[in-house]
């Protein structure tokens, strides 16, 4: 099965941003339903992109302290 998503312009050029931040944001959104909710696992995310477990980690504390995703228990919200 082919997958795509639609990543945000504004996220991909955020020059703030990890290059795994937006390697981690661009795997939810290859996940993510109309609604711009997924819910891959930390280890899902990090053998997809050949990362360990805590690199994902930090990829996603940055995207959680930059507002382009929440949390919501396991889902993830995809803000941007």
């Amino acid at each position: 099965m082919e997958r795509f998503g639609i990543v945000s312009h504004e996220v991909i050029s955020d020059p703030k941003l990890s290059l795994i931040a937006k390697a981690v944001y661009s795997v939810y959104c290859i996940h993510a339903n109309k609604s711009r909710t997924c819910f891959p696992n930390n280890s899902t995310v990090a053998d997809m992109l050949n990362v360990g477990y805590s690199t994902v980690s930090r990829g996603i504390k940055e995207l959680k302290d930059a507002k382009y995703i929440k949390r919501e228990g396991k889902i993830i919200r995809l803000l941007k």
